[in-house]
C-alpha cells in the first residue's frame, strides 16, 4: 500500500490529526505540510510530509502505525526534525 501513496492523496488533509500508537494512549499529530520533492524511484513520485505533535512524550526515529479517518492504517518511518513552543515536528519521506 504504502508503494501505491501519492502526494495528492495526503494534501487534502492538511490540518488533520492523525493518531500515532502510543504506549498506552494514542498521540496525535497534525499533517502541517506536504511538499513535492525531487525525482523518485518509486511509481507515487517522491514527497515529504511534516506532522506536528505535542512536546512530550517525544517520538524516536522508528517505523510508527498512524491512523486517519479517511486514509487508514498506515505504517510510516517518521524521523524528529525539530521543536519549537507548539510541539515537536517530525518528518516522513517517500523516495
Amino acid at each position: 500500500m504504502i508503494e501505491n501513496l501519492t502526494i495528492s492523496q495526503f494534501e487534502p488533509h492538511l490540518g488533520e490529526v492523525f493518531a500515532v500508537a502510543g504506549n498506552g494512549a494514542d498521540i496525535a499529530l497534525t499533517l502541517k505540510a506536504a511538499r513535492p520533492l525531487g525525482a523518485a524511484l518509486r511509481e507515487g513520485g517522491a514527497f515529504a510530509l511534516h506532522f506536528l505533535g505535542p512536546p512530550t512524550p517525544p517520538l524516536r526515529q522508528s517505523i510508527y502505525r498512524l491512523s486517519h479517518a479517511a486514509l487508514g492504517t498506515l505504517d510510516l518511518f517518521i524521523v524528529p526534525v525539530g521543536k519549537d513552543n507548539s510541539g515537536i515536528l517530525y518528518e516522513a519521506i517517500f523516495t
